[in-house]
């Protein structure tokens, strides 16, 4: 909600007046300073950036200044972007289609085919392997780019000539749980002294024992990484059928105890976190199943308790859970309503399911088709 009240303090006054200089050097820093307000501010704070530079855009002649302006785009996150940065995505400089793959992802609303994922699709082709990495990475982490001409476009660039836009490939489609990509993906986890982030991340959606191997060794090497120590939980069978065993039981304590908050379990996409999900209050609210469990000592029933006690009828949010976010589809859902227990439910609705008991079926064994 953007505040009626709040007004641009000096600093951003005189960032705007750069703007109209006939130097494009006083033009960028006046959008970099912008850019660097936008991206931590407020939401009025960012709806002022954008109307400050949202029609400077098709005037704007210099390559590198349009840079800086789409970057204040990006850090402004508004919906109202969308429209310039779709126009900009042909323009002739390829360090501005690259500035443009890099906000995409944060204009516009999600949606399955939304014109956003269009113009991705086609800079993943652009000439230039810098958009391409760009493009690239955006394809693989937007929630809404989950169809057939996204999968192809990440198979087309598996053989990309550059090695970095390769690399995002692979990992874009290890979060689509795309099992061929598994030999490329170890043999990124085994090149690199220190693995990136993201390919860890990808690692851990992906979830297959496989990698358990080469995660070991890393963590032999790098046992106090959070991030590799989360990974091998993701991929370990064991770790996976206990959090969903104990997940399954809290979600039906829960809706012994409290069927009003309608709870349900959801793996949102590209995550490897299980969510108990709740309606109460004006907001949905969301815990991670597996912070909750440790809160109450792997106990289920006492885990279902403390939701009890942090949710009474007309409380504000809850200690603990966050709002739930994401558009239609992002997540799959299991839920206990009407008395049916989650393990009939699960064999019921689970689309590859077969005939394995439910109580100890990973939490990625159900998922959102396409």
């Amino acid at each position: 909600m953007i505040d009626d009240t709040w007004g641009p303090d000096d600093d951003l006054r005189a960032a705007a007046d750069l703007l109209s200089s006939p130097d494009p050097a006083r033009r960028t820093a006046g959008y970099d300073r912008l850019a660097a307000r936008a991206a931590p501010g407020e939401d009025a704070l960012r709806a002022w950036a954008v109307d400050a530079v949202l029609g400077r855009a098709e005037r704007e002649p210099d390559g590198s200044v349009l840079c800086a302006l789409v970057e204040v785009l990006e850090a402004a996150q508004d919906a109202r972007a969308l429209p310039v940065l779709l126009e900009l995505a042909g323009h002739p400089d390829g360090q501005v289609r690259r500035a443009v793959a890099k906000a995409l992802p944060f204009a516009g609303e999600p949606a399955q085919g939304s014109p956003r994922v269009h113009a991705l699709l086609a800079l993943s082709r652009d000439e230039v392997p810098a958009v391409r990495d760009a493009a690239v990475f955006g394809l693989g982490t937007l929630e809404e780019a989950y169809g057939p001409a996204v999968r192809a476009a990440l198979h087309e660039r598996l053989d990309d000539e550059d090695e970095e836009v390769a690399q995002e490939a692979v990992r874009g489609l290890a979060r689509r749980q795309d099992v061929s990509v598994l030999p490329r993906l170890i043999d990124l986890l085994e090149t690199y002294v220190e693995p990136h982030p993201l390919t860890l991340s990808a690692a851990a959606v992906l979830g297959r024992p496989e990698l358990l191997p080469v995660l070991d060794e890393l963590a032999a090497e790098r046992p106090d990484d959070p991030r590799i120590a989360a990974a091998r939980a993701a991929c370990d069978p064991a770790r996976r059928a206990e959090l969903a065993a104990l997940s399954w039981h809290l979600l039906e304590e829960l809706s012994a105890r409290r069927p009003d908050l309608d709870a349900a379990l959801a793996w949102p996409r590209f995550s490897t976190d299980l969510h108990l999900e709740l309606r109460h209050g004006p907001d949905p609210v969301a815990y991670h199943a597996d912070h909750l469990l440790n809160r109450a000592g792997r106990d289920p029933s006492r885990a279902a308790a403390l939701v009890d006690a942090d949710c009474p009828p007309t409380a504000r949010r809850p200690p603990g859970a966050v709002r739930r976010g994401g558009g239609p589809g992002a997540r799959a859902c299991l839920r206990a309503p009407g008395g049916r227990t989650v393990a009939e439910r699960f064999r019921r609705e689970c689309p590859g399911h077969r005939g394995c008991n439910a109580s100890v079926a990973p939490p990625h064994h159900w998922s959102v088709t396409e």
